[in-house]
């Protein structure tokens, strides 16, 4: 039914394109933090008919921004002829390119861009031009009113408000339902629910945008949006590791940390929260030395957490500068989060039997994520403690995962304790996997039991790694600002099919 409707108003927007003509689009570029991939772009912006490819910065039309950054003619011909020849191809096209939010990003792009695109327009350019961006507005407003809920991403909240006040129309009766949807994306400490945080930035950065908007249009800001800037403002500038870079949780990277960072600092109103309290998202610890970062975030299958990993109780470290423990990473060259790149072993967590945590869809939530992720903290005499547990391999093999964390305030330290449970008898020799993965440049040597590994970090800081069983020294990479790194992880591995199992863990300073 859904399809026979978009049919239909595809026929009649056809019919209306006239009614463009008395619109004005000038002066309205309310871009504030730029998270445009030039690298990407640079590889295919040159090529003959580059608008042909399936590439979503093609099609969400980032490559605008590379051609304003270029200039000139050249830059005004390429992205002029680049979007008639798109519209061209596309227009009349049902489902992707205009599925999710890129209808969104490709209006925003136009209008933010439409004063370089048409600063030396013929009469027919503009009124093409106009033509098309009329026609992203009817389909903005037309997929926002059919979207459900979950489904709406922060760009379709500033192309569907801005879509409705460049046509005049009331906006008073959908403030409350962009209040609702913002709601919907946050936990209760203001980080959005994706738990990336750099779609957390993204999502903060529009915000900003929005409220912009408004202003400009000489609009109230609702106090909902003005608060959600205050916490997601306030949690982000907690979210850097002490070498300035961002946690590789749930596909983020760190293209943009300098840029979201810089931008942090300069915000006046920063303000100090109470965070001790949460009971689910990323925890963190922080001192003036180290910081830790640790997953316990209850998997959800919703649209929101659609680039989710299967990374339950894995952690970072970084202390004196930088980071020591890792997780894998993530690449930014498809869109989206590689799918092996979401599995367990790219994590430093715990896995049995080489499986991941829940089931991975590729593109997609994941599939039967743990139904319990608890997560404790506790601060006795200056130490710090979190407790994590998961039930993720219960259904599989009967096990339960539980992972402690102490961190002591004064002591460059941080030691483990992982369990696995067995919820009823069981006779299986499961095998176990603890992985930590090593930022790339570390130097690791062996003491003589083998339970030991001295390791020297690129600043030359050195470091002891201790078990209570022997440790192993596998391959791994880092996968950060699209480029991948081998690099080294820990492993302590073995079998239980006991009631329960535990391993300890240090890793110090020396």
């Amino acid at each position: 039914m859904k399809f026979i409707y978009t049919i239909i108003f595809i026929f009649i927007l056809s019919k209306l394109s006239k009614k463009y003509k008395n619109l004005s689009f000038n002066d309205l570029n309310f871009k504030r933090l730029d998270f445009t991939n030039y690298k990407q772009i640079k590889l295919f912006i040159f090529k003959k008919n580059f608008y042909k490819l399936n590439n979503r910065n093609i099609h969400s039309f980032e490559f605008l921004n590379f051609s304003q950054n270029l200039g000139g003619k050249i830059g005004i011909s390429l992205s002029r002829n680049s979007i008639f020849n798109w519209f061209k191809s596309n227009k009349n096209k049902i489902g992707y390119p205009w599925t999710e939010d890129l209808t969104s990003k490709r209006l925003i792009n136009i209008i933010y861009n439409y004063d370089f695109i048409n600063s030396s327009s013929t009469f027919e350019e503009n009124k093409q031009l106009n033509k098309i961006i009329f026609f992203h507005i009817q389909r903005v407003i037309f997929s926002f009113k059919n979207k459900k809920i979950d489904e709406i991403t922060s760009f379709d909240l500033i192309a569907s408000i801005l879509s409705y006040l460049i046509l005049g129309k009331n906006t008073e009766k959908y403030i409350n339902y962009i209040n609702l949807i913002i709601s919907k994306q946050l936990d209760y400490l203001g980080m959005h629910k994706s738990y990336n945080i750099l779609e957390h930035a993204k999502f903060l950065n529009n915000l900003y945008e929005l409220k912009n908007i408004l202003l400009y249009f000489n609009k109230d800001i609702p106090n909902k949006i003005e608060e959600n800037i205050i916490k997601m403002t306030s949690i982000l500038n907690e979210y850097f590791h002490v070498d300035g870079s961002i946690p590789l949780f749930n596909g983020s990277n760190n293209n943009y940390a300098k840029t979201i960072y810089n931008s942090l600092n300069k915000e006046e109103y920063l303000r100090s929260r109470e965070f001790s309290k949460s009971k689910n998202g990323i925890a963190f610890y922080s001192d003036k030395n180290k910081k830790l970062f640790f997953d316990v975030v209850q998997p959800s299958n919703n649209q929101i957490s659609n680039n989710m990993s299967a990374s339950s109780l894995s952690f970072e470290f970084s202390c004196h500068g930088e980071k020591i423990i890792s997780n894998c990473g993530a690449s930014e060259s498809s869109g989206k989060n590689p799918e092996y790149l979401r599995y367990s072993a790219a994590h430093s967590t715990i896995i049995l039997q080489n499986t991941n945590i829940c089931e991975i869809k590729e593109y997609g939530p994941l599939l039967q994520p743990p139904q319990s992720v608890t997560f404790e903290s506790n601060n006795i005499n200056e130490t710090t403690v979190f407790v994590g547990s998961h039930n993720g391999y219960q259904k599989k093999f009967n096990m339960i995962v539980k992972r402690k964390l102490l961190l002591r305030d004064k002591l460059n330290k941080l030691e483990g304790e992982d369990s696995i449970i067995s919820v009823k008898n069981n006779n299986d020799r499961i095998i176990y996997h603890i992985r930590f993965h090593l930022v790339s440049g570390i130097v690791f040597n062996f003491t003589n039991n083998k339970k030991n590994i001295i390791l020297r970090s690129k600043l030359n800081n050195m470091w002891l790694f201790k078990s209570d069983i022997e440790l192993e020294v596998e391959d791994s990479i880092i996968v950060d600002n699209n480029t991948t790194i081998p690099t080294k992880q820990i492993v302590i591995k073995g079998f239980t099919n006991s009631q329960k199992l535990k391993r300890t863990w240090s890793l110090e300073k020396i």
